[in-house]
């Protein structure tokens, strides 16, 4: 007899529980027009018509430059710093200068490394963050 009450509240609880998290996670999810960039907001629009356009040689991705993106946004001695990619679902990746100078940011608000595996390409990047 306990079995059979109890089997149906823990079903309940494991609903709850799932229903919980998946609020949780819509809910921290930034959905957003604009990106912070060394502290500065900028819309997709602004960063474009900001820095240089680039294609990689080796794939199909067109952007803009990071390196000339960071000098434009006005990041003194590069070089001595390092570069923190943030997405709307919390996926972050630190690189460094050498790094950004072989990186674009496509329309798509992706980063895109020629010098690094994929697990370095952020999606939906909300924030550049100078280290």
């Amino acid at each position: 007899m306990g079995k059979d009450r109890l089997l149906p509240i823990f079903a309940l609880l494991i609903l709850l529980i799932g229903s919980v998290s998946s609020i949780y996670v819509y809910a921290t999810q930034t959905t957003t027009n604009t990106l912070l960039v060394n502290g500065q907001h900028y819309t997709m629009d602004q960063l474009f018509s900001l820095a240089k356009s680039r294609t990689l040689n080796e794939s199909q991705y067109t952007g803009i430059a990071l390196d000339d993106l960071m000098l434009k946004t006005g990041v003194s001695q590069p070089e001595q710093h390092k570069y923190t990619l943030r997405g709307s679902d919390g996926y972050e990746k630190t690189v460094t200068w050498e790094n950004m100078k072989n990186g674009l940011l496509t329309k798509d608000s992706e980063s895109i490394f020629s010098d690094l595996p994929k697990a370095f390409h952020v999606k939906n990047i909300v924030t550049i963050e100078v280290n």
